[in-house]
């Protein structure tokens, strides 16, 4: 496993540090530090690439890459950018679906307005028991 950042808290604020970007990121709460390392390491990656194809397409233009080369380039670019992010959360024993605002849209009932889904239907069982009563508990109130 490779460690590319890491979030620390020091002197009562949140810093990420990103080494290879030369990125540090501070704030007052870790979900704005982890917002704002994202939206600038997305940016600045979307540059990079982009200009990786701006520099591929001058290099065929001299016979110096191949017009492979820059097509590899774009699908990259398209499978990064262009494709809504979606993750796995897993918090304790239970997994959830993440998907970005657009994608949570797309999806709206699977994520009824939150920002998480879960992965395991707990409603799914053999015998249609899920929220049934069970025989010999007594279910009045106390």
């Amino acid at each position: 496993m490779k460690q590319i950042g890491q979030l620390i808290e020091a002197d009562g604020r949140y810093e990420f540090r990103h080494n290879q970007m030369a990125l540090v990121v501070r704030g007052d709460h870790p979900e704005w530090v982890l917002q704002a390392a994202s939206e600038v390491m997305s940016q600045t990656c979307k540059l990079e690439l982009e200009s990786k194809i701006d520099e591929l397409e001058t290099l065929v233009e001299f016979d110096e890459a191949s017009p492979i080369d820059v097509d590899s380039a774009k699908y990259t670019h398209k499978e990064r950018f262009e494709v809504i992010p979606q993750c796995l959360v897993s918090m304790g024993k239970l997994d959830y679906r993440w998907a970005a605002a657009a994608g949570r849209e797309m999806m709206g009932e699977r994520y009824d307005g939150h920002t998480v889904a879960r992965v395991h239907d707990m409603s799914l069982t053999y015998n249609d028991s899920f929220l049934n009563n069970v025989d010999g508990v007594d279910t009045s109130e106390t």
